[in-house]
């Protein structure tokens, strides 16, 4: 594993302005990078302000009322299906989260009008060879339909693409996307093997989703889209795994051993938590220079930021050696196309689309820019005063007011 190192600032000659500094470490970085090192050189600065980035990244993530209320939901939707009466309790029916859910990934809302969006993967224990991808997807969606009626919900799921919209309770703010699934690790492995690539452990979880847009749709048939959300969550981990095993051992000596998962945060997922927001916040703001399904995908942030992470212990250079690195993990062919691949299926392109629809690639790069201008300015500032005060328009005024209570409580040991 390479390790990090230090890019010294030039001798003085004179005196050099901040911007002057910027450009030769930049110049340093870049010239580095083109003489094809391995290893990755960034600038280093003094961790004034990573306690104020935790507290930040804490007000981001989904409350403990919201996450228990997420649990008794898809624990709840779960023995729904598996219920004697159930048309698909034959089929040994699994729920379980993925997406930010389960990588705890996930963030607040940026008003409380706006709802948690959860993913959910119903798979049943089929085979390509027994159903088709309607006939899944119309047995998941009638018991789907038949809980929101049992439990007063007061809207009906609504079929999309590849899954089902359920919008819970009225006051719990969120809706969950319920994905019809089946096991495909053997067919994936088979598939991964003709085009000459290994099976990786990940494999064992991959399985087979619905797609209404597919030809063979309605038919019998082995082409199916994949996917494989487990496969993912242990890959993400895999890039985190040290650091985990780290405060695992700190909460240890410390007699913290009952604290869940969710609640062990790296920096890499709250940096990841963060830049979200950035995004958010800043397709806000920008979002009538593109097309409405232009927001540069959560995904696509998640994978790009893991790739870049090597289990630093610090989230200020966490941050700022992910937004360094993260357009190195860009491929581009030779006819144009821009390859982000998934880690756990080298055939699927997260950025499939950036070629139909240039104007989400745009926004992505605009994005990704502007992120790290406006963060890495902002966490240079020589003053916490001033590195909150640059923050807020970044971040939202909310989050920092929240995550300067919690910095509070932090000090004051509440």
């Amino acid at each position: 594993m390479s390790r990090q190192r230090t890019v010294k600032y030039p001798p003085k000659r004179g005196k050099l302005t901040k911007h002057q500094v910027k450009k030769a470490i930049e110049k340093v970085v870049r010239e580095r990078l083109e003489c094809g090192t391995e290893e990755s050189y960034i600038p280093t600065y003094p961790a004034q302000c990573s306690p104020l980035l935790e507290a930040i990244a804490d007000a981001l993530d989904i409350s403990e009322n919201h996450h228990a209320q997420v649990l008794k939901f898809y624990e709840s939707l779960g023995a729904w299906l598996q219920r004697d009466e159930s048309i698909v309790a034959c089929y040994m029916p699994k729920i379980y989260p993925h997406g930010s859910f389960l990588l705890a990934t996930v963030i607040k809302p940026i008003s409380g009008a706006e709802e948690y969006n959860i993913d959910l993967v119903s798979e049943l224990n089929l085979q390509k060879t027994e159903i088709s991808q309607e006939k899944l997807k119309y047995l998941v969606g009638t018991e789907i339909k038949s809980y929101a009626q049992v439990n007063n919900l007061n809207s009906q799921p609504k079929e999309r693409q590849r899954c089902w919209i359920l919008n819970y309770a009225d006051g719990f703010q969120f809706h969950a996307n319920i994905l019809p699934a089946i096991p495909d690790a053997k067919p994936f492995k088979l598939f991964l093997e003709s085009r000459e690539n290994s099976p990786s452990n990940w494999t064992d979880s991959a399985i087979a989703i619905t797609d209404t847009t597919l030809p063979n749709y309605s038919q019998i048939t082995p082409d199916w889209s994949h996917s494989n959300p487990k496969g993912y969550a242990e890959w993400f981990r895999s890039r985190m795994r040290k650091r985990v095993s780290a405060i695992r051992q700190s909460l240890s000596r410390r007699k913290i051993d009952k604290l869940p998962d969710y609640k062990v945060k790296t920096p890499l997922q709250r940096a990841i938590q963060i830049l979200k927001r950035h995004c958010d916040i800043w397709f806000d703001k920008n979002q009538s220079t593109y097309d409405k399904k232009a927001k540069p995908a959560s995904i696509i942030i998640t994978t790009l930021a893991a790739h870049a992470y090597y289990n630093e212990n610090d989230l200020q250079q966490t941050l700022l050696k992910i937004l360094t690195q993260m357009p190195h993990y860009i491929e581009y062919q030779d006819n144009g196309v821009t390859l982000i691949r998934n880690p756990v299926n080298p055939f699927e392109n997260f950025a499939d689309n950036w070629q139909e629809y240039p104007s989400r690639k745009e926004s992505f790069m605009d994005w990704l820019k502007q992120v790290q201008r406006d963060l890495t300015d902002a966490l240079e500032l020589s003053d916490i005063h001033s590195i909150e005060k640059s923050l807020k328009s970044y971040l939202g005024e909310q989050t920092i007011k929240e995550g300067l209570q919690n910095l509070s409580k932090r000090k004051g040991g509440v």
